[in-house]
Parts: structure tokens; C-alpha cells; sequence
């Protein structure tokens, strides 16, 4: 089925609801799913932060999860 034969079959079937209850299940729906489409634009900074990230991982500068876990606990102390 194409994407315009869905399109019909949903507005068909939508306009045959009465049920408020699902209207606005439908609508909360696809504006979630408009939310979800959009792309987030990384600013220059958060794609530093990120190149950065690779660069660690590259040249073998990781830690366990238990490391970190300690790591953090150590930080959250101070």
C-alpha cells in the first residue's frame, strides 16, 4: 500500500470516530510523533565534545563501568 493509499484509509476511518477519547489519543499521537521528527542540531561545542569522545575511545583512553561508577562517587563526595 502506498503511503498516500494509508494516508486516505486514515482519514476514512478517522472521520467515522465519534469517540472524543480516541480523537484526542489519535492527535496526541501525531503530534508526538511531529516532536520526534525533528533533527537536533548539535551546537560547535557539543560536536567538540564528541570528536573528543571518539578520539578517547581511538587512542584506548577508557574506563570500566565500575571505574567510572568510582570516579563519580569520588566527585559526588567532594
Amino acid at each position: 500500500m502506498s503511503v498516500s493509499e494509508l494516508k486516505l484509509e486514515i482519514i476514512n476511518k478517522v472521520t467515522s470516530i465519534s469517540d472524543e477519547q480516541i480523537l484526542e489519543d489519535i492527535i496526541r499521537l501525531i503530534n508526538q510523533e511531529s516532536i520526534l521528527a525533528q533533527t537536533y542540531k548539535l551546537t560547535q561545542e557539543e560536536r567538540n565534545a564528541v570528536q573528543k569522545g571518539l578520539q578517547d575511545v581511538a587512542d584506548g583512553n577508557l574506563h570500566s563501568s565500575e571505574s567510572a561508577k568510582n570516579m563519580l562517587e569520588e566527585w559526588l563526595k567532594k
